[in-house]
């Protein structure tokens, strides 16, 4: 059962989609022909928690499997 891999895995996906999703909704706030910026300013946000939540699980991630391989040493 490879429980790191999938976590890492599902970690990088997230941050992918977050940082596109944020580039996207970037370009909504800038253009003039989105009048209504609230809605892509509240997804901004949420998209750069998802960025920060999936770097902190890719971190917990690497430390667990350094303390694994530090007690099988």
């Amino acid at each position: 059962m490879n429980i790191s891999g999938s976590a890492m895995h599902n970690a990088y996906t997230g941050i992918q989609t977050g940082l596109k999703n944020l580039e996207l909704n970037s370009q909504k706030i800038a253009s003039p022909n989105v009048p209504d910026k609230a809605e892509p300013l509240i997804m901004h946000k949420l998209d750069a928690n998802l960025v920060e939540t999936n770097a902190k699980v890719i971190k917990t991630s690497d430390e667990m499997l350094g303390s694994l391989i530090d007690v099988m040493a």
